[in-house]
């Protein structure tokens, strides 16, 4: 990705946080490994990867860190457990090099939103690719 196509993605990023003044949407992580919380459990980033990829580290990271109750590659979705959390990962191809990962996490009878763990599931993906 070009230069400036990163700036006018993050400026792009930072008028939508302006512009949503009841959503609890803010950066976390850093630079552009970073993904965008969307929620209070659920991270999100963009990334130039192939499906495959992504989809294979995400596997590796939960299993990992817990186990795997249900995985439909064809729909790019898994659910998982760690650390007593429900974990919920999305991977969608929008085009031929460009994944969106999605990973959520709720703690407590899957009641309490686990930003934190999310958080640290996606970037062990990020550090995986």
């Amino acid at each position: 990705m070009k230069k400036k196509e990163k700036v006018f993605m993050f400026g792009g990023l930072i008028l939508s946080l302006l512009l949503s003044p009841g959503c609890a949407l803010f950066l976390v992580g850093a630079g552009v490994a970073g993904g965008v919380a969307i929620s209070e459990d659920e991270i999100e980033g963009l990334m130039e990867k192939k499906f495959d990829r992504v989809w294979t580290a995400a596997r590796e990271v939960v299993i990992k860190e817990g186990f795997i109750k249900l995985e439909d590659r064809a729909h790019g979705t898994m659910e998982g457990e760690v650390r007593k959390s429900e974990v919920k990962i999305s991977v969608a191809e929008l085009t031929e090099k460009t994944v969106r990962l999605r990973v959520k996490a709720r703690k407590v009878y899957r009641v309490v939103p686990d930003l934190d763990l999310a958080n640290e599931l996606y970037n062990k993906i990020l550090r995986k690719l």
